[in-house]
C-alpha cells in the first residue's frame, strides 16, 4: 500500500467518526418545550391536550367605565326581612255557590226563550216558556184537591152543627173531621209539588209553564232553543251572580305544605292595574287526575264587573315574615350549567360564583350558601354578564 492510499483511508475514517459523533449529539438534544397560545392550546398541534382551567373560576374582565357603560348596577349582599311569596297560575271562575242551572220541571217542548247569553236578569224575571202535559195534569190534580177540600169543609161544618144540636151521631161528625183533614193534606201536597218546581198553582188548568229566574245575575249559558224537547235532566240555561267570583290557583303537590286556608293572597288579573288583596278560603284535598295539582280558592268581590269568568290570572300566596342574614336582588341570580350563580365584583371585573338560593319574596332572595353579607355583586344587568361569560366559554372551546 502506498503512502497516498494510507492517508486517504485515514481521512475517511476520521470523517466517519465525525459524522457519527454529530448524529449522537443530535439524538440526545432535548426537544423544545411546548408554548401554549393565548387560548391555552399547545403549539405542537393535536397531539397535545388543553390545560384545564382552575375549577370554580369563571371570570369576566371589565373596567369601571365598561360597567357604567353597560348599565350594570352594583350593591352589597345584605340581610333583609322576607315574606315568602308562592307564585301560582290561576283563573277567574264563577262563584258556584251563587250559580244556578235551571232544568225543565217536567217533560215537554220549549215554546220560547226570552233571554240570550250574557243578558242580565232580575229575580223573578221570565226566562222561557215550556208546554208540558205533565204540568197540566198536576194543575188539574191541584184543582181537584182544592174542590174536595172545599166539599170536606162544607160537610164538616154541617156535621158539626148536627152534632152540636144532638141530631146526628158522633161517629158521623168524626168521619167528617177525618175527611177534612185528609182533604187538607191532599190539597197541600198538590200545591207544594207545583211550588217546588216553580210552577204557578193558580189560574186555569194549563200545560204552559214559565220558568223564572230564582236570583239576580247574568245568563252565562243557554243551550235551550225553541222547539226543543226537554226533561228534568237537561239543563236549559245557567244564571250566575257575578257580584262575587272565585279565583282558583293551581298548587303543585310539592308546594301544598306551604298553603293553607286564611293565607293572605295577592291576585293579578290580565291587564287590570295593580294587585287585588284576598284570602285563601279553600284548599282542595284531592289532586287533579291529569294536572296532579290541587286547587286553592280565593273569593273576591267583583266591583264594576271587572273580573270576568275565564280570565287568566296569577296568585302570590304570602307566608310568614322572616329575617334572613344574606339576600340579593332576585334578578341577580342566573342559571349557568344548571347551577345558580351570582356575579361577584372583583378587581379585574366579575366572577360567577355558585350559590344556593333559599326563600324569596319575588324581589329579594335569600342566599343560604356561597355568599357572605357585604360582598359586592351585580344586582342589575347580570344577564349581560351571563352572555359575556357564554361567549368566552365558546371562544375557549374553538
Amino acid at each position: 500500500m502506498t503512502k497516498k492510499q494510507t492517508l486517504a483511508i485515514a481521512l475517511l475514517c476520521a470523517l466517519a467518526l465525525l459524522l457519527a459523533g454529530l448524529m449522537l449529539l443530535t439524538r440526545q438534544e432535548p426537544a423544545p418545550a411546548a408554548v401554549p397560545d393565548a387560548h391555552g392550546h399547545d403549539d405542537r398541534g393535536a397531539a397535545a391536550e388543553t390545560v384545564p382551567a382552575e375549577p370554580g373560576v369563571r371570570g369576566i374582565a371589565m373596567t369601571d367605565a365598561q360597567i357604567r357603560a353597560n348599565g350594570i348596577a352594583l350593591e352589597p349582599a345584605a340581610p333583609a326581612t322576607l315574606r315568602q311569596r308562592l307564585h301560582l297560575p290561576a283563573q277567574v271562575t264563577v262563584d258556584a255557590e251563587r250559580t244556578v242551572a235551571l232544568a225543565a220541571p217536567a217533560q215537554g217542548i220549549v215554546q220560547a226563550v226570552l233571554v240570550s247569553p250574557g243578558a242580565p236578569v232580575r229575580r223573578g224575571q221570565a226566562l222561557l216558556t215550556i208546554r208540558s202535559p205533565a204540568v197540566a195534569q198536576w194543575r188539574a190534580d191541584a184543582a181537584s184537591a182544592e174542590r174536595r177540600l172545599q166539599l170536606a169543609r162544607t160537610t164538616h161544618a154541617r156535621e158539626k152543627t148536627l152534632w152540636d144540636e144532638r141530631i146526628s151521631a158522633r161517629q158521623d161528625f168524626e168521619a167528617a173531621t177525618t175527611a177534612l183533614q185528609e182533604a187538607e193534606i191532599a190539597a197541600q201536597a198538590a200545591v207544594q209539588r207545583l211550588t217546588a218546581l216553580g210552577i204557578d198553582a193558580g189560574g186555569p188548568v194549563s200545560g204552559t209553564v214559565t220558568v223564572r229566574a230564582p236570583l239576580a245575575g247574568v245568563v252565562v249559558d243557554k243551550p235551550a232553543v225553541a222547539g226543543q224537547a226537554v226533561d228534568e235532566t237537561k239543563p236549559l240555561l245557567t244564571i250566575a251572580d257575578l257580584s262575587h267570583v272565585w279565583v282558583e290557583a293551581a298548587v303543585p303537590a310539592d308546594s301544598l305544605g306551604q298553603v293553607g286556608t286564611g293565607m293572605a293572597a295577592k291576585v293579578s288579573v290580565g291587564s287590570l292595574p295593580g294587585e287585588i288583596d284576598g284570602t285563601v278560603a279553600f284548599v282542595g284535598p284531592v289532586l287533579g287526575a291529569t294536572t296532579r295539582m290541587a286547587t286553592a280558592r280565593i273569593a273576591l268581590p267583583n266591583r264594576n264587573a271587572q273580573l270576568r269568568p275565564g280570565m287568566l290570572a296569577s296568585v302570590d300566596l304570602l307566608g310568614q315574615e322572616a329575617r334572613v342574614p344574606v339576600t340579593v336582588a332576585s334578578d341577580a341570580i342566573q342559571t349557568i350549567h344548571e347551577h345558580s350563580v351570582v356575579f361577584v365584583r372583583t378587581q379585574a371585573g366579575f366572577e360567577a360564583r355558585d350559590v344556593v338560593p333559599g326563600r324569596s319574596d319575588g324581589k329579594r332572595t335569600e342566599i343560604v350558601r356561597g355568599l357572605a353579607a357585604g360582598t359586592p355583586y351585580a344586582s342589575g344587568g347580570s344577564f349581560l354578564l351571563k352572555a359575556d361569560l357564554g361567549k368566552n366559554e365558546a371562544g375557549h372551546d374553538d
